[in-house]
Parts: structure tokens; sequence; C-alpha cells
């Protein structure tokens, strides 16, 4: 069974003017640094580290966006905005849950489409030069 796509690069297109280079170095940078803030926010919250939570949420909510990661949009706002203002710490566990979820299965996904785009970048370039 094929799994829901989690993201859409409708937005990066339009950003970068379906400039084909430049979102493949999107999708590069997000795959380096998503994993790593993931598990930055995954040790501030195993040591309740608030505000340490707060300030990646912060950070990952820039890809979330970018990648038009849906399932997770709103959670990552309620996360960072919860850990920064101390409040509703109860919905906390779930929705670090979720987010590590719903991220590590859209990483997997972005890692597909990052060999789909790199085969269709060079092989265009390939038949260039021919």
């Amino acid at each position: 069974m094929e799994s829901k796509k989690l993201f859409d690069l409708t937005n990066l297109n339009e950003m970068l003017g379906d400039d084909k280079k430049a979102i493949l170095q999107m999708v590069k940078i997000f795959l380096q640094a998503t994993p790593e803030s993931l598990n930055e926010l995954n040790k501030c919250y195993q040591k309740n580290d608030l505000q340490g939570v707060s300030k990646l949420a912060h950070k990952l909510k820039s890809s979330v966006d970018i990648f038009a990661i849906v399932d997770i949009k709103q959670d990552i706002r309620r996360l960072e905005n919860n850990t920064r203002d101390n409040i509703n710490l109860d919905e906390v566990p779930q929705l670090v849950e979720k987010i590590n979820t719903t991220l590590n299965e859209a990483i997997k996904q972005v890692e597909q489409e990052k060999e789909i785009l790199h085969k269709k970048l060079y092989q265009n370039e390939d038949a260039a030069k021919a």
C-alpha cells in the first residue's frame, strides 16, 4: 500500500522559479538539517528543557512550511507556543510524538524525491550535452 505523500514542493517551486538545481539544493539542506533539529528537539524534550523545545520547534517550523508538511503545520506551532509560554503542557508528549512520526516519514519521502530530482536534472543535462 502506498503511503500518503506528506510534503508538497509547490511552494518551493514557486519560491525558486522552478530552478531545478536550487530545488535540489534546498531538498539536500532539508535532509541534512531537519533530522539534526528533530534529534535536538527530542534531547531537549527528554531533559524537560521547554525553552529548548520551543526554539527547535520554531526552527523546524520553516521547513514544515516550505515543504508544505500540512499534517503537522498546526502541531509544530502549538508545540512552540505551549513550551515557550508554559501552557497546555499535557499536550506536549502527543505533539512531540506526532511531529516525530510525521517528520521521520516525510524525511524518507523527501529522500526518495531527491533521487528522482537528481536523475531528472542530470539526465536532462546529459541529453543537452549530447
